[in-house]
């Protein structure tokens, strides 16, 4: 479908064109032979029959269009933003967005009323395979002006194309943009989700400029599906293609493609309707098990649950299942209080929940059971309920030498399972398990997860979907989504912390009379110990020797620093938000806390060490610990 690039050349011409000219150019000179046989040739009576003959100025007309063409692909690559220029490659066709700004923000009414006192803003994510490009920092206003653009290589649709990709292959390709609003709250760490978009921008192969502007209507999330504003986005193809496709091609292909999924769509789920009354009828009490075959989207669509695990590699961000859970662990829960009023609470697609900020615990289980996928783990999403009887999920590992291993996705801790044996879990009963290609609702004479098979190969232990129905709903390349490495300065966010911390403990012993002196050395001992909290969190293997190592290492430390007949005592804690009062706060609310700040004693020094601890997604983790040491008086 799809021409070289530039102006047409008579090389380009059909042979029927090519012989249409040389026949017209012959009986010019035929006409001219005569009239010079005769004596009567006129120069410029010559040049303009030439120039009028049917067949030059078909050529000309070709030519003509050819070189518009041309020239507004020139057009589009040179008002293109110089930093933008400059990322593109020749021989690549290009996706270019530009968000020129939003309207009707009707939420954000009052605080462009009150713009001196709104801290807020809302952050635009663009996501497109495995490119992603952020707009930061936009005012929290009714109608925000945004203008901002970025390019995305469309090349990376089809890695082994050799040659710029045309409409028939850009066509058939399922990629479509993602745009996710997230609302920052002021200058606190709190980061809120509020809209998903996805933009189908294949309609603009029928564009012959190249470009289409979109007005985006972005909905709210889960099933309240209340209007939040408008986006206008205008997307061009650079270079355009030479030859776009006719406009009933297109939608015809993206509806026939909608049908096809609906149709697989509707036959998964009376498959399902049909299992689900095989399961109810084989056991008394199967009805009431925990078993979860559908879960609401963020777009407020019900999925199958095996449609949010998909296999997630990290890159570089993550060097290890165990450094993957700590960090799902450190983002943020969201809240009830934001969760459906039916009780239903939706769960976030891949790559929603990498990008999203704040998860549910079903969100947070979904995204490390991708990403222990990733790492070649056999993972699965368990689904049954806590001791107390309410519903709970969790993820699961199982290997020849681990066994079965239970990881929580709130904290990170990992529980090794023996069947009969106390664990250190909480967890109750259990009643399906999923991954990214098989769904087992368990069929066992009880649920209790202390005498529960896992060995879902045992057909008297799980009953499963077929493979062949499961694999109609599920996508099964890996997710293209680029998981943001960490990139803010440790090191400044942590001496800034002990900054604040000293000044607050200063001021509070002011107030009292006292007096405050720091002891920079006895703040460095304190660091190892801080940085074996962290790494126990992360590790969590159980190896009391190496923990016990550690704190013999941090208690021989203290006794060379401490003078002897002086006390020594320390309170740790750790916080993932920006603001050191509210650090202090919590030690002040602590009984050790306060004793230590409100120190009272004969040389008494004070000691305060912070480290912050990075993960990927901007998600970071201080830990803080404060410090006296004196000598009893009295």
């Amino acid at each position: 479908m799809e021409g070289g690039e530039g102006s047409i050349s008579p090389e380009n011409e059909s042979p029927s064109c090519q012989v249409d000219l040389k026949s017209s150019i012959d009986n010019l000179i035929q006409e001219v032979a005569t009239q010079e046989a005769i004596g009567s040739v006129d120069p410029n009576a010559l040049v303009t029959q030439l120039l009028n003959s049917a067949s030059v100025q078909s050529m000309l007309q070709r030519v003509s269009v050819g070189s518009k063409g041309h020239k507004n692909r020139q057009g589009l690559t040179s008002n293109l933003p110089p930093q933008v220029q400059e990322k593109m490659v020749p021989g690549h066709r290009y996706l270019y967005v530009h968000v020129g700004g939003g309207r009707a923000f009707v939420d954000h009414l009052e605080e462009e009323k009150n713009k001196t006192s709104s801290q807020s803003t809302l952050l635009i994510i663009l996501q497109f395979m495995s490119q992603r490009f952020e707009i930061k920092g936009i005012p929290c206003l009714c109608n925000p002006e945004i203008n901002n653009g970025h390019l995305f290589d469309l090349q990376e649709l089809r890695k082994d194309c050799g040659g710029m990709l045309g409409c028939n292959e850009l066509l058939t390709t399922d990629s479509p943009l993602l745009i996710l609003l997230v609302k920052c709250e002021g200058r606190s760490a709190v980061k809120n989700l509020v809209s998903v978009y996805k933009l189908e921008w294949r309609s603009l192969l029928a564009q012959t400029s190249g470009q289409e502007k979109f007005v985006c209507q972005l909905m709210g999330i889960g099933n309240e599906q209340i209007p939040v504003g408008l986006l206008d986005i205008h997307v061009s193809l650079i270079p355009s293609v030479d030859s776009c496709l006719p406009g009933s091609a297109v939608s015809t292909y993206l509806e026939k493609v909608n049908t096809c999924f609906g149709e697989r769509r509707r036959l998964f789920i009376s498959y399902a309707r049909q299992w689900w009354r095989e399961y109810t009828e084989a056991g008394t009490n199967f009805a009431s098990r925990p078993v979860r075959i559908f879960a609401m989207d963020e777009n407020g669509r019900n999925r199958f649950v095996c449609e949010y695990v998909r296999q997630l590699e990290a890159g570089h961000a993550l060097r290890s299942p165990e450094e993957a859970a700590r960090w799902v662990s450190i983002i943020p829960t969201k809240p009830v209080h934001q969760m459906p009023a039916d009780r239903s609470s939706h769960w976030y697609t891949l790559p929603v929940s990498v990008m999203a900020q704040s998860l549910n615990v079903e969100s947070k289980c979904s995204l490390l059971c991708s990403l222990l996928l990733g790492f070649g783990l056999d993972a699965w999403v368990c689904v049954g309920t806590f001791s107390s009887g309410v519903q709970h999920t969790w993820v699961m590992t199982r290997g020849p030498y681990t066994a079965i291993t239970f990881w929580e996705s709130s904290t990170g801790c990992r529980y090794v399972y023996k069947l009969g044996q106390k664990a250190g879990h909480d967890y109750g009963t259990v009643g399906s398990i999923f991954n990214h290609e098989h769904f087992y609702a368990s069929v066992q004479v009880t649920d209790r997860i202390g005498y529960c098979n896992f060995t879902v190969e045992d057909e008297n232990a799980w009953k499963r979907m077929l493979p062949n129905a499961t694999s109609s709903m599920i996508q099964k390349e890996p997710c293209m989504v680029k998981i943001l490495p960490p990139t803010c300065d440790a090191e400044g966010r942590s001496s800034l912390v002990e900054m604040q911390i000293k000044i607050l403990m200063t001021e509070y012993r002011v107030d009292f009379g006292l007096s405050t002196t720091f002891d920079d050395h006895l703040s460095h001992i304190l660091t190892p110990a801080l940085w074996s909290y962290e790494r126990k969190a992360v590790d969590n293997t159980g190896d009391d020797h190496r923990e016990a190592k550690g704190a013999e290492h941090f208690s021989a430390a203290l006794m060379h620093t401490i003078p002897e007949g002086h006390t020594f005592k320390a309170y740790p804690l750790h916080f993932m938000h920006h603001s050191p009062q509210r650090a202090f706060n919590l030690i002040m609310s602590s009984s050790i806390g306060r004793e230590i700040v409100g120190c009272r004693g004969d040389k008494v020094c004070f000691a305060v060490r912070a480290i912050t601890i990075n993960y990927p997604e901007n998600m970071f983790l201080t830990w803080l610990m404060v410090a006296c040491s004196y000598r009893p008086v009295g």
